[in-house]
């Protein structure tokens, strides 16, 4: 299995056997595709974008791609988290109103999300992958180990951490799951829903279906 299905990063090796100098040339490089990558897209759409244009775009050899990267999936899910951060998900330093409830800050999470969709090519790549996965078990294996089972520990995390939790019986992981496929189905199907009222909707849906009903 690749490095960057476990997480780890593509130019640890060659850190460790090359020394700095080489890992700080191979950083440049690295750095220099991945924001190829994100700039052909904003150009060109993510469909339309290949892994030559993106090596043309960096000065590199399409090898050099395929040398930290397998495929162009393998490199968009990497160019994705790099979008997505955690920390421009997580909320500004500010603390949260302290009488915020839970769908409120879920609602919150999922509108800065939604703002970097707008803002940015992580929605198009997103789409993009999300397209490709249906039809290619390689994509669906780059999608499950770098999104899927690397991105929703924060919905979860944000969710298992607030006092609603107990007193209302919700599961974490059942939120999770709600929360990722509505919002890969508006993604898709409908990316005019991705406003502060579409997250309000999303979250609301998430926590009505994570709780018990009688």
């Amino acid at each position: 299995m690749e490095n960057w299905t476990l997480g780890l990063h593509p130019l640890a090796a060659e850190t460790d056997m090359g020394g700095a100098k080489t890992a700080r040339r191979s950083w440049k490089r690295h750095k220099a595709i991945v924001d190829a990558a994100i700039a052909c897209v904003a150009r060109t759409g993510y469909t339309a974008t290949t892994v030559e244009a993106v090596a043309a775009e960096a000065g590199a050899g399409k090898q050099t791609i395929y040398r930290w990267w397998p495929s162009k999936a393998a490199l968009f899910v990497e160019v994705y988290g790099r979008l997505a951060d955690r920390s421009i998900l997580q909320p500004s330093a500010a603390p949260a109103p302290p009488a915020q409830s839970l769908e409120e800050a879920l609602a919150a999470l999922l509108s800065r999300l939604f703002d970097l969709y707008r803002t940015s090519p992580a929605g198009a790549i997103l789409a993009g992958l999300i397209g490709e996965a249906a039809g290619d078990e390689e994509v669906r294996a780059a999608v499950q180990a770098g999104l899927v089972l690397g991105r929703g520990d924060i919905v979860r995390e944000l969710v298992a951490s607030h006092p609603d939790v107990k007193s209302r019986a919700i599961r974490p992981d059942i939120v999770n799951e709600v929360v990722i496929a509505l919002v890969w189905k508006a993604l898709i199907l409908a990316p005019e829903s991705l406003t502060d009222a579409g997250a309000r909707a999303i979250a609301g849906t998430a926590l009505s279906a994570a709780m018990p009903h009688a």
